[in-house]
């Protein structure tokens, strides 16, 4: 039976960044994956030397804390800045720009509120609407938002969207890397102190005399403190035994299931305009994300981020068709994954506090994801390192 230093379930951002942290400290850190790739919401789709991200695809000089991480990990000569391409809008009228959406009237009614309107204890509905007017909401920032978190994100606190972050101007306004996303996980996963196992879900999780004994994959492995960094339904199954009132705080909070499917085209196949996001107001996706903000010479790539549950494979394709103005038959290759988005609702952050309060007197455990301060990338690094923190 191995034991480890510390055991993580999730090999997302949030996972690997806690793992880099306590590998750095010479802790030997098993990381259990159940998925047969690692990076969680972290997803780049390859084909002849061209990458493409199907999940999270920025990163921007306000993320501090994740900046450090790929720092940490000896990615920083492979920043690649974006180039500055346009966003469109979807309507009934094609690709405009988002502006078009835009009653300027209505807004410049609105718009003085926000020099005395909290967005505390206020939804994201709630508080846009009255800076922006209702009709700006519901015709342009509704599915824009929609667009940002793959998921309708009215009824989410609007303190805990589209924060403002102190930025880093030696670095870039906003970059990825030159290999894709991905990279992250792959360099901090070849750490020596990193054990990963994908392909191997953890099954169970107790606590017996301050040891873990973690079942996954068939096996028995045990550890001095357990690291959940998955989505929150799934913690709370996982610490069911181990902590049963924060398995009770976790279980009831809901993930929105995106289904994304990556088109990779050579550039003479594709007509439509250089972009970086495509955002759709009444579509069966809630966004196109591009390649475009990294040119390459021979392909483009678009990632269709698909409301869960209502079209098949063909359909998708179908959609793509329409929506790049080409035949399928130009599709140099199609690549497709499933993840999950957290959904928050008021009321949540006391609902962490409380969270935090009750795993603190369980000894050797650590909660991380992407829904404690929000949903970005960031949000995943800040809360991993804070954890990680918590054992020096």
């Amino acid at each position: 039976m191995a034991h480890f230093d510390f055991i993580v379930a999730g090999s997302g951002v949030s996972g690997m960044v806690f793992a880099q942290i306590m590998a750095a400290e010479g802790k030997k850190v098993l990381v259990l994956e159940k998925s047969e790739r690692a990076g969680g919401c972290l997803a780049s789709a390859t084909y002849d030397n061209f990458w493409l991200e199907l999940g999270g695809h920025t990163v921007y000089a306000s993320y501090a804390s994740y900046i450090s991480a790929m720092k940490h990990a000896g990615l920083e000569e492979n920043f690649l800045p974006r180039k500055k391409v346009p966003f469109r809008m979807l309507t009934s009228a094609g690709l405009v720009p988002i502006t078009k959406c835009l009653n300027k009237l209505e807004l410049a009614l609105n718009v003085p509120s926000a020099f005395f309107t909290k967005k505390a204890g206020k939804t994201v509905r709630e508080y846009y609407t009255k800076i922006l007017g209702r009709g700006n909401y519901e015709k342009m920032f509704r599915p824009m938002i929609a667009a940002v978190i793959s998921q309708e994100g009215s009824d989410f606190p609007a303190d805990m969207m589209l924060k403002s972050r102190p930025k880093d101007k030696s670095l870039p306004r906003s970059f990825t890397l030159k290999g894709g996303m991905t990279e992250f996980i792959n360099k901090a996963a070849k750490h020596g102190n990193i054990n990963l196992k994908t392909s191997c879900g953890v099954e169970s999780v107790s606590l017996s005399g301050g040891i873990y004994s973690v079942v996954a994959g068939g096996e028995t492995f045990t550890s001095d403190n357990f690291v959940s960094a998955v989505y929150p339904a799934e913690a709370g199954r996982l610490l069911a035994d181990v902590a049963p009132e924060a398995s009770a705080i976790l279980t009831p909070i809901s993930s929105a299931k995106v289904e994304s499917m990556g088109v990779i085209i050579k550039k003479e196949d594709v007509a439509v305009e250089e972009l970086s996001f495509i955002i759709a107001a009444d579509s069966e996706f809630t966004s196109v994300v591009s390649r475009d903000v990294a040119e390459d010479s021979k392909y483009r790539g678009f990632a269709f981020h698909f409301k869960p549950d209502r079209l098949t494979y063909e359909q998708k394709i179908a959609v793509a068709e329409k929506v790049l103005k080409t035949d399928k038959s130009k599709f140099a290759h199609v690549a497709e994954t499933v993840h999950f988005c957290p959904t928050l609702k008021l009321g949540h952050e006391e609902r962490m506090d409380r969270l935090d309060e009750i795993i603190q007197k369980v000894k050797g455990l650590y909660v991380t994801g992407n829904w404690f301060t929000g949903l970005a990338i960031e949000d995943c690094a800040f809360r991993s390192t804070a954890e990680a923190n918590r054992t020096f």
